[in-house]
């Protein structure tokens, strides 16, 4: 970014800066659309139809708006999210035409979601503009979307709201049917949509070190994490990523951010030569059920044979998936680290590295509440990269986090400049 495109303001806590109620409930309803509370899920049974797909259609428009008419806003972090969605969003249906041919129509669909990390740039384009958010007014926003997404996951997994009937589209048509009864009794009341608002606020009261506060909070995660969302794996992250946001904020000024990026490398290099043996030995993943070790046994004895190139992913939809070809249904995300390097072959280190680099970037740029948040959530969900898919699942958190980071700004222990670049708020 050239240099002159910066004005820096007088220093100024943040805690004097008031937004108004209408700034407020712009923020609150623009985050709750973009963060996938609202989305239909992926089971079909809640949510609004093609809600996803708008703010996708509307946030390439904004991309297409930034790029024609703001280009010289954007900084190093901006290109390199933008490369990454685009090689995120290309390559697995490339790919999965190339090894399975598969229409290119079933693997865009497939992979709309990863483009919901394109709604940063939506929020920006919309609302960057204003300036007014202090540290009280990210607080009540934060608080004001976790309510709310409890409320509307506890609505939904108990039948408050009415479930949705059922659509011609649909792959899961069994979850229509009068009486239908879950496999597995865990997740009669499950629902996942929009999870990561209900896990920020707690996030956010930490990293302030708001420890009193933080108890009616962690609570209530802690129901919905037993009754509502029922993933064991999600809650080990969230523990990890409480550990890490400790860390980082005690330390903040004197943390080498650019040592402790190597902790993804180190997880990484150590899962995998975890996978070799065990794949070698024909042990099965102490950490996978039967049915996972199964995926694990096909993906990486595919991505081993194909030397590490791409394999894409196939569509449910598309000739039933991976079970017409394979034998048995596989889905990337339940397998991780091993998932992601059979969609995406050796191509998965640059794109880790764009993502790191991301979070890096801003984190050196701000060291503000919300790049601490993202620094610390990143590590976790690659010290449990097994069990997840963060450069999928999780567009939609991440897109949130990195509209707070630049809608904070400098601001940690009260150390606060503006920097308003043409518009944009940093």
């Amino acid at each position: 970014m050239h240099p002159k495109a910066t004005v820096l303001k007088l220093p100024l806590p943040s805690t004097a800066l008031v937004a108004s109620m209408l700034d407020k409930f712009m923020l609150v309803v623009i985050l709750a659309v973009v963060s996938g509370l609202f989305f239909l899920s992926d089971d079909h049974r809640f949510g609004l139809v093609f809600l996803r797909e708008g703010v996708i259609a509307v946030s390439l428009l904004a991309v297409a708006y930034v790029l024609m008419l703001r280009r010289g806003e954007l900084d190093t972090a901006d290109w390199y999210l933008l490369a990454m969605v685009g090689a995120l969003f290309l390559m697995p249906p490339i790919f999965a035409y190339l090894h399975y041919h598969q229409p290119l129509s079933f693997g865009f669909l497939e992979e709309r979601r990863t483009l919901l990390f394109l709604a940063y740039f939506l929020v920006m384009a919309s609302i960057g503009s204003r300036k007014g958010y202090g540290e009280i007014d990210l607080e009540n926003v934060l608080m004001y979307l976790f309510y709310l997404a409890l409320f509307w996951s506890v609505a939904n997994a108990y039948g408050w709201i009415p479930r949705n009937s059922g659509f011609s589209f649909s792959i899961h048509a069994e979850q229509f049917e009068k009486g239908f009864v879950a496999t597995d009794t865990r997740f009669e009341t499950r629902f996942m949509e929009g999870g990561f608002l209900v896990m920020l606020y707690p996030y956010y009261l930490a990293v302030r070190g708001k420890w009193l506060k933080m108890g009616l909070p962690i609570l209530l995660l802690a129901l919905y994490m037993l009754y509502i969302n029922q993933t064991r794996s999600l809650s080990l992250v969230i523990g990890l990523t409480f550990f890490w946001i400790i860390v980082l904020r005690r330390r903040v000024e004197q943390v080498n951010i650019s040592a402790l990026i190597v902790v993804p490398v180190l997880f990484l290099l150590g899962y995998f030569a975890y996978y070799l043996y065990a794949y070698a030995f024909h042990d099965p993943v102490f950490f996978y059920d039967f049915q996972r070790n199964r995926e694990f046994q096909v993906m990486l004895g595919e991505t081993l044979s194909d030397f590490f190139l791409p394999h894409g992913a196939v569509s449910l939809q598309f000739a039933g998936g991976f079970l017409s070809i394979y034998g048995i249904n596989m889905y990337v995300s339940d397998v991780g680290l091993v998932g992601l390097l059979f969609k995406y072959g050796i191509l998965l280190l640059p794109l880790c590295f764009l993502l790191i680099m991301i979070a890096y970037f801003l984190y050196l740029k701000y060291k503000n509440d919300f790049s601490i948040i993202f620094m610390a959530l990143l590590i976790a969900n690659f010290m449990l990269i097994p069990f997840g898919d963060i450069l999928g699942r999780g567009a939609e958190g991440i897109a949130v986090l990195i509209i707070l980071t630049r809608l904070q700004g400098v601001s940690y222990e009260h150390k606060y400049i503006a920097c308003v670049r043409r518009g944009w708020s940093s």
